[in-house]
């Protein structure tokens, strides 16, 4: 699963991304932390989104008296052995975890450790790098650490900054094997120069820095980073294919070489690389699967852009009808993969397959991280068949799973509503659309609903 920029990731976790920066700015900063946590849940990988949720915590940790941040720390460390154990089963909860750790203290090396390394089995070097580049600022002496953390700038394409990693680290343990041992790898392994890793996370004092105009810095620092990924992405390039000649079977250099040509456009060299991933590793890959099909729509977006108008609708009947088969014959083939099967339950609502869509969301719903989305979807279904009141209970029940008032849970009232008042259940039905209009008046068409009940009394 690779990491994305804001453009890359669905449009509901942009919004949730946006909104969080204004309330980031408006020193909201529990509102803000829920908002882009809510982003995260949806896209782990969404980088700028970690960045923005770590400058909030540096701010709500500033605002913490000495009593909350002792008792925060307390708290957090009991959440280690949990993040421990997610960390070989599912990198995803780890990193999930490791976050809610950092929120009560983000300078907490076994927190930000946390991160990485589940970042790190998740695929999100970035990430990693991240995260380790907080934990050498408060442990720059140690060894282990500061192994671990050349490997990560390593996997992130920074070999010119491991390398001064490790000398520092060699001058400090002269006679070390291991050491020099990687001081070794690190040479054979070095690239061109790169330009260095975005220093935004370097520590509070650039986080400080940043605070002056929050969206407008994260905005700046995205386009930067996006510019040296693609001037360097092409040397990186030859850079692996030259070290794969030699080791024909790495499948981190096979998989690397796939992410890299989708990054600049090299669709069908990704899609070979990918290929050649499953032949190698003598199986299949449900994460590489899913990326050829990802790398397949995002060729379809390409051809697209550049199409007239008619060939433009021609391409998009075929985008729709290849994402549908290829997510229905990813789910048959990896049924334990509840993702692809919720995904598959959306293409089919929107396709006006609603029976197919109910069974794939009830068995999505077994899935933590989609089981509220799943609930709703369902409540969606029921009511398009007429059985509203399956709908309004499917949809209640979603709600009392929902604690954050969110776009979703107010998208979960708004249909409740609906549906409540397509059983002539209007006071009910008004309930939820008012709930709505405490919070957000514009919303859809709930301030001419609510406005017109109260004119009709008068």
């Amino acid at each position: 699963m690779p990491e994305k920029s804001k453009k890359e990731v669905e449009p509901q976790a942009r919004e949730f991304f946006d909104k969080g920066l204004v309330a980031l700015r408006k020193e909201n900063l529990e509102y803000a932390t829920k908002l882009f946590e809510q982003a995260l849940r949806r896209e782990p990988g969404f980088f700028e989104c970690r960045e923005a949720l770590r400058l909030n915590q540096f701010k709500r940790a500033g605002k913490k008296s000495g009593f909350f941040r002792m008792f925060g720390k307390t708290t957090s460390s009991s959440l280690l052995p949990k993040g421990q154990l997610a960390l070989k089963k599912d990198p995803l909860e780890a990193i999930e975890v490791a976050e809610q750790i950092l929120n009560d203290d983000p300078y907490s090396v076994l927190g930000n450790k946390l991160l990485a390394e589940a970042a790190t089995a998740a695929g999100f070097p970035r990430t990693a790098v991240f995260a380790w580049d907080l934990v050498m600022k408060q442990q720059p002496d140690d060894k282990a650490n500061t192994m671990k953390y050349c490997q990560a700038l390593v996997n992130n394409g920074e070999v010119a900054k491991a390398e001064e990693s490790c000398a520092a680290l060699a001058h400090a343990h002269p006679t070390d094997q291991e050491v020099l041992q990687l001081s070794k790898n690190l040479t054979a392994s070095r690239t061109l120069s790169e330009g260095g890793y975005d220093k935004v996370a370097s520590g509070e004092a650039d986080y400080r820095a940043v605070l002056k105009d929050e969206e407008e810095a994260v905005l700046l620092e995205q386009e930067n980073r996006r510019s040296e990924q693609e001037s360097t992405a092409e040397h990186l390039i030859a850079e692996y294919e030259k070290r794969l000649k030699d080791d024909p079977d790495n499948l981190k250099l096979i998989r690397s070489l796939a992410e890299l040509h989708c990054r600049i456009k090299h669709f069908d060299k990704s899609i070979g690389y990918y290929e050649r991933f499953n032949k190698t590793n003598l199986r299949s890959d449900a994460a590489v699967d899913r990326a050829i099909v990802d790398t397949k729509l995002l060729q379809f977006d390409w051809r697209i852009e550049q199409a007239g108008e008619a060939e433009a609708g021609e391409l998009s009947d075929e985008r729709k009808a290849f994402e549908m088969e290829q997510i229905q014959r990813l789910s048959e083939q990896y049924p334990s993969d509840l993702s692809l099967r919720y995904d598959l339950g959306v293409l089919q609502l929107e396709a006006g397959e609603i029976t197919a869509a109910i069974q794939s969301f009830q068995r999505a719903q077994a899935n933590p991280h989609r089981e509220i989305a799943s609930l709703m979807h369902i409540g969606r279904c029921f009511a398009k068949r007429g059985m509203n009141d399956m709908a309004a209970g499917t949809l209640q029940k979603a709600l009392d799973k929902k604690e954050v008032m969110d776009d979703e849970k107010m998208d979960l009232h708004y249909q409740l509503g609906c549906v409540l008042d397509s059983m002539e259940r209007r006071e009910e039905s008004i309930d939820q659309f008012k709930i709505i209009y405490e919070r957000d008046i514009g919303y859809r068409d709930v301030g001419e609903r609510v406005d017109a009940y109260y004119a009709s009394l008068g």
